[in-house]
């Protein structure tokens, strides 16, 4: 998993909006200006800091300064990148033995900074992938929840074609079913092989396998069959979580993004991995389905993604899934959360009773949320024992994920991004239903109201 802390040293550099951009990828930035700031107290800072820093960017610093301080760095911490960018570079050989990169300022400005720290980060991760990939001696498999959307069977096919290319190999397993009509037509209409598995099987698929990956997920609790006990050796995601994850090897947990899809697509490029028409595809729609048509959660990286996925996509699969159908169980639970809707100010509650595919409490709350002047939307159904969850918003001060996870953190689990969450309890825990849904209603408006 990735570090959380960009530092900056810099001579008389305005980085505000470098630090905003920072901000927004869910990570810290600190600046510390040369004329202010002795060396020593850089040393001081990372030596108690060194384990959450990513990078170090000295910004026209002056080059025997540089030189100390980057040695020094590399003594505390040789993992922290260090980049300089200078206005003018006299001793590159004895800069370059130093730091991990020096580059010419020239017509830098701050986003590009970031973008370059980004396309660095992304590369390693991806070398971490398959270095993880590569030293596996047997087979991998590879798990996603039990209501896999497309987002998670792209992200599986990704995976797959990098273990492919490692010459390792791998299958893709998962228990439950297919609750999204596009999820449907998309393996009827392709060649991607999943396994179906159930408690019977899994302990068999566990021992014939080396190393166990989880996909568009992070804890086992996401699927009803795999042990707790189970520790994945890889973990792939892009869903908040309000537990700690660290998987044996490796660990990308990235909120940043609007889908896990966007993280493959990278790895596939950084490795050079051929995208054929149907899994540029998958991937497309992946991103498509996780971020509401493009509209909610979408971060550049995601346009990026879906820049290069578009020209090589295949156009028929495209239009076929363009309009899915909505299953008749959908129609009949909406009907019902229109029925069951409750008021408070701008905040709309409702229970659609017992669910078939859990993607219809999403359905739904992407529904009702057009209307009018409601800003923010929580739908709760029943399905295997649980009352399942889905939350939207656009309330822009207001943060949907912050609220599923403070909101259900003590009787189940809950999270998300700023304008869409989910979470589910155990119903085992109430009495009723009745009990269930009251319960939840009440602290799903506490924390909305208590903001």
């Amino acid at each position: 998993m990735r570090k959380s802390m960009y530092l900056v040293y810099t001579a008389d550099d305005d980085l505000n909006r470098f630090q905003d951009e920072v901000e927004s990828k869910g990570k810290e930035s600190i600046v510390y200006k040369a004329d202010e700031t002795e060396i020593e107290e850089i040393h001081k800072y990372v030596r108690e800091r060194y384990r959450d820093i990513e990078c170090i960017v000295y910004l026209d610093i002056p080059e025997e300064k540089l030189l100390r301080l980057a040695v020094e760095v590399s003594d505390i911490e040789p993992d922290i990148y260090q980049l300089a960018v200078l206005e003018k570079i006299r001793k590159e050989k004895s800069l370059k033995s130093n730091l991990d990169d020096v580059v010419r300022k020239d017509d830098w400005v701050e986003i590009q900074l970031l973008k370059k720290l980004e396309e660095h980060f992304s590369q390693e991760e991806s070398r971490e992938l398959k270095e993880s990939i590569s030293s596996t001696q047997g087979n991998i498999s590879i798990f996603m929840h039990d209501d896999p959307d497309l987002d998670a069977i792209a992200s599986a096919m990704a995976l797959e074609e990098i273990c492919e290319k490692e010459n390792v190999g791998v299958e893709t397993y998962f228990a439950g079913s297919f609750g999204h009509p596009e999820t449907e037509i998309f393996m009827k209409n392709t060649d991607f092989l999943i396994n179906k598995i159930d408690e019977e099987s899994i302990e068999d698929v566990l021992e014939g396998t080396k190393k166990v990956a989880f996909v568009d997920f992070a804890k086992s609790s996401m699927s009803d069959i795999i042990p707790d006990s189970i520790d994945p050796d890889l973990v792939i995601d892009h869903h908040k979580t309000n537990k700690k994850i660290r998987a044996k090897e490796y660990t990308e947990i990235r909120t940043d993004v609007g889908a896990t899809s966007t993280l493959m697509t990278q790895h596939l490029k950084n490795l050079d991995v051929p995208v054929s028409p149907v899994l540029a595809s998958a991937l497309l729609l992946g991103i498509k389905v996780d971020t509401h048509n493009y509209t909610k959660n979408i971060s550049s990286e995601d346009y990026q993604a879906i820049s290069y996925l578009n020209s090589r996509a295949d156009k028929d699969i495209l239009d076929v899934l363009e309009n899915t159908p909505i299953y008749s169980e959908t129609v009949s639970a909406m009907g019902r959360a229109i029925s069951n809707r409750e008021f408070k100010d701008s905040v709309m509650t409702t229970f659609c009773g017992k669910i078939s595919h859990r993607d219809d409490i999403a359905q739904i709350a992407n529904f009702l949320l057009r209307e009018r002047d409601i800003l923010t939307v929580l739908v709760c159904g029943v399905k295997d024992k649980k009352i399942h969850m889905s939350a939207r918003s656009k309330d822009l001060q207001l943060n949907i994920g912050k609220v599923m996870e403070e909101a259900y953190s003590e009787i189940g689990g809950g999270g998300g991004h700023p304008h869409a969450g989910g979470g589910e309890v155990e119903m085992a825990q109430f009495t009723d239903v009745e009990e269930a849904v009251d319960n939840i209603k009440k602290r799903f408006q506490n924390e909305v109201f208590d903001r």
